[in-house]
């Protein structure tokens, strides 16, 4: 929408308009509307606002064009990616920035974005692919823009990550549970070395944390962002809206408060300080993914597994995969991990869940010759 032509002066920098009791400019480069504050905070408000916008889309004869299209287009769309996932949606965009801080979009070609990914990420093909949608995405929408004429990244081909087939047996999971929260130490009374048992201050709430990951099929964000308020007691479920896909697809599920869920809900009330959070740390705040992810590193090694290769994620994999084998079908798992594509669920399932052939052989006879 393009900025309309005033009819008498109002005193307002050009470009700038009044609106809903705001102050209003229409960007230069794609004409789009930016608030700079409300009417009430001033004028002076409104010009500082006014400069540090014009200061995105400045021209600096040091940099390309490129770091400047690529910051216009996290600010357009940064927003629209959860909040689990923006800060690592904007660091890559910097990535790209900084890379090519001194190049035009014209002069990036598909050899340069293949030398960029590949000296990056060579060995690391999951980051390698997440790099590359990234700046695909950036380029079709310059296409659109008009600001490139084709989108290089399809001529790049990138080889997919190997399917992930880590299953977590019934022992290890057990083991790494019960790891979280105590371990064992040796300690010398009178002359003789005993056995001693120690508990781990944040242990009970990450077993609340690792319970809830199994019972209820859920990725680990969805239960680390869980509160209380999508508890629907009067109902009998949880409320989840996965924040994955809560701009794309928004497949959401209710979740049945079977007794063993309520069972851990009623532990994690007894636990820290008040929150709206189900799974908080000692301020009330939700627990972070490092901080879950450090933990569970921790009570592999107490558990002794530290060799193995079981991550946080894995835990909904194994639910998942430990729900087919007692007899749940993919449509059920389907709504189970609110995936929008049953193709997504199969998958979950098959890399982990190693058929049995039923063909039985024997040697042949010589008779039969």
């Amino acid at each position: 929408m393009r900025g309309r032509r005033r009819k008498q002066a109002e005193g307002l920098p050009n470009r700038v308009y009044k609106r809903s009791n705001s102050f209003w400019w229409v960007r230069t480069t794609d004409q789009k509307w930016i608030k700079l504050s409300r009417e009430a905070e001033g004028e002076t408000r409104m010009l500082a606002r006014l400069a540090e916008e014009k200061r995105k889309i400045e021209v600096d004869v040091s940099t390309g064009s490129l770091p400047r299209l690529v910051q216009i287009y996290m600010t357009d769309h940064q927003a629209r990616y959860a909040d689990s996932f923006r800060k690592e949606w904007i660091r890559r965009g910097e990535c790209v920035r900084t890379a090519f801080a001194h190049w035009d979009i014209e002069q990036v070609d598909a050899g340069a974005i293949d030398d960029f990914l590949r000296q990056n990420w060579g060995e690391k093909l999951s980051s390698l692919q997440a790099m590359h949608g990234w700046m695909s995405k950036f380029f079709s929408w310059a296409v659109v823009r008009r600001y490139a004429i084709v989108n290089p990244c399809r001529e790049v081909s990138i080889t997919k990550p190997k399917i992930r087939r880590v299953y977590i047996t019934d022992h290890d999971f057990m083991a790494i549970r019960q790891a979280l929260g105590m371990y064992v130490y040796t300690k010398r009374v009178n002359g003789v070395e005993k056995s001693m048992n120690a508990t781990v201050p944040t242990g009970a709430m990450m077993q609340v944390f690792v319970d809830l990951c199994y019972l209820t099929c859920q990725r680990s964000t969805e239960i680390r962002h869980l509160r209380w308020s999508q508890v629907d007691y009067r109902k009998g479920v949880i409320h989840f809206v996965p924040s994955k896909t809560a701009s794309s697809t928004g497949e959401a599920v209710d979740w049945p408060i079977i007794p063993s869920i309520a069972s851990v809900f009623d532990r994690a009330k007894s636990i820290g300080v008040h929150s709206e959070y189900v799974i908080h740390d000692h301020h009330g705040q939700p627990k972070t993914d490092a901080a879950c992810r450090d933990a569970w590193r921790d009570g592999k090694r107490r558990a002794g597994l530290e060799d193995r290769p079981y991550t946080v994620k894995d835990i909904r994999a194994k639910a998942m995969t430990d729900a087919k084998r007692q007899g749940y079908d993919l449509d059920a798992l389907q709504i189970a991990g609110a995936h929008a594509d049953r193709a997504t669920t199969a998958g979950y399932i098959k890399s982990r869940d190693i058929p049995v052939s039923t063909v039985k052989l024997d040697l042949p006879s010589t008779s039969n010759a």
